[in-house]
């Protein structure tokens, strides 16, 4: 080993130990959580009716802590509420225009319970599908809500909340397969304060059956958002050796000028810059995700990961892993919405 490397050796030693990694944020546009089979234009909703024996509280709610009865409660709240849920789901799917129509069923499962939720038959759903003209089945599997409210204590203002909690389940007959099982838990709540956080005397806060209305409706909103393309925020990571121009490059990420970074960061790149090599490389692997080119991501990572299996650098080789998994589920995800 000669005199420059062993010097350049000891440099990364002393740059890795000293190494800063930021966090920058981005936006994604993530296709929707439930793959939905191609051909499948129509859809059917269904509340299947189930509770487990110890969700036995639909008529009950809470009083500062106290467990109290409700009264002049409706005697079918619980397919009312269900029958909210599935409403609102509907008309998500349909401003989205997800299906081409969407048929609920009213009442197809009378109330029944049992210790295990088991799947929905085949031959049932294929019954069901058949006489709704329909390619698949979203069962609303059980469907559970509590509501409480608590007075002013302390200088802390009243509030009322509704948790509800909703089993989904998608039954594909032309398959035989479930595509989904999803439990799904939500908390909606009210108090005095506006957005802002400023104390408004004289709120109104929803009795009751208006807050059932509204959580169950929310909860079927929240579903139908496992369908849909959205924008979501991610954090990626960076490397700052304590190099003045690493430090620069990081001036320019937080700026946004990206081809200014990257100028940096290729003179860094080769392999005779030792482990900054690797940390310029991982970097130059997110600037090309910011510039939209999973490609030549992939390839600047890889790069990085050779040369990190060179250098034997575990953490490296950690992270150049987790970031080859989100690059790849990315990619996967730009082909679905390339699809649509």
């Amino acid at each position: 080993m000669n005199r420059y490397t062993i010097l350049i050796f000891i440099f990364s030693l002393l740059i890795s130990s000293c190494t800063v990694y930021k966090e920058y944020p981005i936006d994604i546009y993530k296709p929707g959580e439930i793959v939905v089979p191609a051909k499948v234009e129509n859809v059917a909703l269904v509340y299947r009716n189930f509770k487990f024996p110890g969700d036995s509280l639909q008529h009950y709610y809470k009083d500062n802590g106290r467990l109290r009865k409700a009264k002049n409660d409706h005697k079918s709240l619980d397919s009312l509420l269900a029958n909210y849920c599935l409403k609102e789901l509907a008309s998500n799917l349909k401003s989205q225009n997800t299906f081409k129509r969407i048929h609920i069923f009213p009442g197809a499962f009378k109330p029944h319970s049992g210790k295990k939720l088991p799947s929905l038959k085949f031959n049932l759903i294929k019954k069901l599908t058949a006489s709704s003209e329909t390619d698949l089945l979203i069962s609303l599997e059980t469907f559970s809500y509590f509501f409480s409210e608590y007075a002013e204590q302390y200088e802390v203002p009243k509030s009322r909340e509704v948790i509800t909690a909703a089993v989904w389940a998608i039954y594909d007959p032309a398959g035989e397969k479930i595509i989904e099982r999803k439990t799904m838990i939500d908390t909606v709540y009210w108090n005095s304060y506006d957005e802002e956080g400023k104390y408004l005397k004289k709120t109104k806060l929803p009795p009751r059956p208006s807050a059932l209305k509204i959580a169950s409706q929310l909860s079927g909103e929240n579903y139908s958002k496992r369908f849909f393309a959205s924008w979501q925020k991610v954090n990626r990571m960076y490397s700052v050796p304590p190099l003045p121009d690493f430090s620069q490059a990081s001036a320019f990420v937080d700026e946004g000028k990206w081809d200014s970074a990257i100028e940096i960061w290729k003179r860094y790149a080769p392999d005779k810059n030792g482990k900054m090599a690797i940390n310029a490389r991982y970097n130059l692997a997110l600037a090309y995700e910011m510039k939209d080119d999973i490609l030549t991501a992939w390839k600047w990572l890889s790069a990085a990961q050779e040369l990190a299996l060179e250098y034997k650098s575990k953490e490296d080789i950690k992270m150049i892993l987790q970031y080859k998994k989100i690059l790849a589920t990315r990619k996967r995800d730009i082909d679905r919405l390339n699809q649509n």
